[in-house]
């Protein structure tokens, strides 16, 4: 059967709907509506008695066929679905349906006991003998299906729930992103010219097999100089290599290989082994992180609606008495959430439900676990302990927005437990508070035993614009050591680690916080300190700043401190620095597309010792956003050079290319790079700009050259495209960008959608039809072919039938035409109610760029 190209024929088949809603008698003779064909305009020689009619006769009825529409299910919509339409036994079209289909409606299968005896694979037609009181109404106007069915055989499901048996593993395949630069640079003094060549590799690669994934990265670096310091360096690494697979009866991951343990309760500790633990991703989208759980009272069915900063986050309809809303979707940290209760009778009552959340916390009845078995993989220090060790944690959601979470980690020589609560305050934030002990002993027989107390801070006040995003302040005891600091004690520091990442740390603080102040920007202040245990070594960070615009100019001003102090003379120096930036976009001054995407920006700043430097620049792109280019000059003073700096970077959907120059009066120095992502499938190999976690391979024969809806992917020669960086656990709607088809290429479906698996390369086949399109003018015997006619290519080798419908005076538009073929016209159901029409040399006919339609007059016999 033939799925329409509905985009095309919708204005069409609404016309022949009213046209024949027009010509319907109603008649008392009859129990239903009648549309009688001798009120039809038809030539001579066409008996109107042969004209079947009846597809049209019911206003919930459509040509059989196959659709691609939107269905609502209890008017919630469930997305794009292909849905056929056969004509059943009785003479009447339905839509035919699955027992997954249904299932994927989020239909309770389980509860129809006349469901559970019916194959996955046998069709449903009369969804109303199988489901009591179910019945569904199609609209193909507006291209949509609305399903009705009684709420107590649906699933209780919470919004963005994905059915099990919907999500896909996807193909076999192999991923591999790749990242390449390379630098050559040359400083000139007065006594020795050095010449210096850098490069760097960086390959993520994986393998996929069923439910299993293999992920590994590969890292190289080279240096070479020469000059009066001849050296040569090369370096290659292997690391977070692992094999893993998702445990859908545990709604959690187990991995086995090289990775890092989580870091909400115990600070994240890199190892080798075995991790068995929760992805928050595979619950409904409505039910991960935190949301608070909104309980009231309704005096009749009444909707309630949820706000938050003028936006409604939440909508549902309630009956009578108590309600929980326990599916809101996560809002942010925190923000007061309105809530509206409009009751039948158009009364409306509303309250104020202050909210607030840390990383830490989830809704009530939410879990997140980890076990972890394996040995201490870090890399601070050139050696370690590599101490093997088994970790437990587990984080609990409890009412009132309440959270407790907790674990214990135990090695030969080392034992930590941590307890802690997270709380929502509503008006006062929300805190977390936890302590962990430790023990450790060490080979020297001494044996040391602490704390760490943690607290952190969030709060949102929406009303004047202030934002706490996470403040943290952390306290350890002399003798506490954290499970990395055990096994890197009295270890050398690997190269190139800052020397204080060594040290234990006995306090820190950092805090975050930002003001808006309407259209007169918005200013923040961001800080941290840390001190540590047997020494004198301290660092300092602050930051504050006002952003601001006028009139489509962006400016900032920025204060900042960096300070580094150390027991020896060697302090890192401290840096007090103010700047000030500005940049101006040519929008504000022209309309010409080759200026309004350029902009100039200049920037000064002055340190605590004297030295300033500003710098002037230039930005633009240029080939619909593809090439980016920039260009500045930098000066400064006491003795500072002043540098010329060009760079450009072009995106293609296969990957990326930059390139730059940098000048001084003693240095110059070149770099380029490319970046990007293939995949390699049973198809061949598909390039792409990026990858990310979970892909959707696109396949789309002879369309090349045809975008995707999503990302910047492009069908290549090949037929595919890749869909990067798409929601797992979730639904993902893929479409073509039907505007950039090749002529006489046309898709039968632009959409479908794909629910993947973490990690999967799940593959979204569009079927195209090849060929030419065409406006026919049908005549028959003089006369025109009565509207409503089927016409149909003939001697057709493609999978599905090629099909139309006739309209008013024997127009039709078909696409997929042959060069020559036949037309089998058909418009009863007797031999002598068809017609048949051939045409020939399609081709010949003259077609703008605007418009690949051949407009044909044909004669049917």
């Amino acid at each position: 059967m033939k799925l329409y190209n509905l985009s095309k024929m919708k204005n069409k088949i609404f016309y022949l709907s009213f046209i024949s809603y027009c010509l319907g008698v109603a008649s008392y003779s009859f129990a239903e509506d009648f549309f009688d064909p001798k009120l039809l305009s038809l030539q001579s020689g066409i008996d109107p008695n042969s004209i079947d009619l009846s597809q049209f006769e019911k206003a919930n009825s459509v040509p059989e066929g196959k659709y691609n529409i939107t269905v609502y299910i209890n008017k919630r919509d469930m997305g794009s679905m292909d849905v056929t339409f056969v004509k059943g036994s009785d003479g009447h079209i339905s839509a035919e349906f699955t027992k997954p289909m249904l299932g994927e409606l989020g239909v309770n299968l389980a509860s129809i006991p006349t469901l559970q005896k019916l194959s996955d694979d046998e069709k449903i037609t009369a969804l109303g003998d199988y489901i009591p009181d179910a019945f569904v109404k199609t609209n193909l106007s507006k291209l949509n299906m609305e399903i009705s069915i009684p709420q107590i055989y649906m699933d209780n499901r919470a919004n963005g729930y994905v059915p099990e048996g919907m999500l896909e593993n996807g193909i076999p395949a192999i991923l591999l992103s790749y990242q390449l630069n390379g630098n050559h640079s040359r400083n000139k003094s007065q006594r020795e010219t050095q010449n210096n060549d850098n490069a760097f590799l960086s390959l993520r690669g994986g393998v996929n097999l069923g439910a299993w994934r293999l992920r590994s990265n590969y890292r190289y670096y080279y240096s070479n100089s020469e000059g009066r310091r001849n050296y040569s360096n090369q370096t290659s690494t292997f690391s977070n290599t692992y094999v893993m697979r998702a445990i859908n009866a545990l709604r959690g991951e187990v991995l086995v290989g090289e990775s890092s343990t989580g870091s909400n309760v115990f600070d994240s500790i890199p190892f080798k082994g075995i991790k068995l633990f929760s992805n928050e991703k595979m619950l409904p989208s409505s039910m991960r992180g935190f949301a608070p759980e909104i309980n009231g009272i309704a005096q009749s069915n009444a909707r309630i609606t949820v706000s938050q900063n003028g936006n409604v986050v939440y909508q549902t309809y309630v009956a009578p008495g108590p309600f929980s809303i326990r599916d809101l979707y996560p809002t942010g940290s925190s923000g007061n959430l309105q809530v509206n209760i409009s009751e039948e009778d158009g009364s409306e009552r509303t309250f104020v439900y202050p909210y607030s959340s840390l990383p830490v916390m989830l809704r009530p009845g939410g879990v997140k676990y980890e076990v972890t078995a394996g040995e201490y993989n870090g890399n601070l220090t050139r050696s370690s302990k590599r101490a093997k060790f088994v970790l437990g944690s587990l984080i609990y959601g409890l009412p009132h927005d309440v959270t407790l979470y907790g674990g214990s980690l135990f090695s030969k020589d080392y034992f930590s437990g941590v307890m802690g609560t997270g709380i929502s305050l509503g008006n006062f934030g929300a805190l977390s508070v936890d302590i962990t002990h430790a023990a450790a002993s060490f080979i020297s027989g001494d044996r040391k035993e602490g704390q760490s107390f943690r607290i952190k801070y969030s709060k949102s006040l929406t009303s004047t614009g202030t934002n706490v995003d996470l403040t943290a302040l952390r306290y350890s005891t002399r003798h506490f050591f954290s499970f990395s600091d055990f096994n890197t004690h009295n270890y050398q520091l690997s190269d190139g680690v800052a020397p204080w990442l060594g040290l234990r740390q006995r306090s820190s603080f950092r805090t975050a916080l930002s003001q808006s102040l309407g259209k007169y920007g918005s200013i923040y202040l961001s800080g941290s300190r840390t001190d540590y245990w047997d020494s004198n070594t301290e660092t300092t960070q602050l930051s504050t700043g006002y952003n601001g615009n006028f009139k489509g100019v962006n400016y900032n001003v920025s204060y900042a401190i960096d300070y580094r102090k150390s027991d020896s003379r060697n302090d890192w120096p401290k840096n007090h620095q103010i700047s000030f930036n500005v940049n101006v976009p040519f929008s504000l001054f022209t309309n010409e597309e080759h200026l309004r995407n350029m902009s100039s920006n200049y920037y000064i700043s002055k340190n605590n010792r004297g030295n300033y430097s500003q710098q002037m620049g230039l930005h633009g792109s240029l080939l619909d956003r593809d090439l980016s280019y920039s260009l500045s000059q930098s000066m400064g003073n006491n003795n500072q050079e002043s540098n010329s700096s060009i760079s450009m970077n072009y995106n293609t959907s296969k990957g990326s290319l930059s390139g730059g120059y940098n000048y001084s009066s003693s240095s110059s120095s070149f770099n380029a790079g490319v970046n990007g992502g293939m995949v390699i499938h049973s198809g061949g190999v598909t390039l792409a700009r990026t990858l990310g976690n979970s892909v959707v391979l696109v396949e789309a024969p002879d369309a090349d050259g045809t975008l995707l809806n999503q990302g910047n992917g492009k069908i290549d020669m090949f037929g595919y495209a890749v869909a990067p960086n798409v929601n797992e656990y979730a639904k993902n709607t893929i479409g073509l960008n039907v505007n950039t088809l090749p002529d006489d290429v046309t898709l039968p479906k632009t959409s479908q959608n794909v629910y993947p698996t973490k990690g999967a390369v799940v593959k979204a086949k569009f079927p195209t039809r090849v060929g030419m399109q065409a406006l026919i003018s049908l005549t028959y015997e003089g006369g025109t072919i009565p509207f409503g006619a089927i016409a149909k290519l003939g001697d057709n080798d493609a999978t599905e039938e090629n099909t139309s419908i006739v309209g008013d005076n024997g127009q039709l538009y078909m696409s997929g035409l042959p060069d020559s073929g036949t037309l089998l016209i058909q418009w009863g159901n007797s031999h002598s109610a068809s017609c048949s029409a051939h045409y020939t040399h399609l081709k010949d006919i003259a077609v703008t760029e605007d418009n690949p339609v051949r407009k044909i007059n044909l004669t049917c016999q």
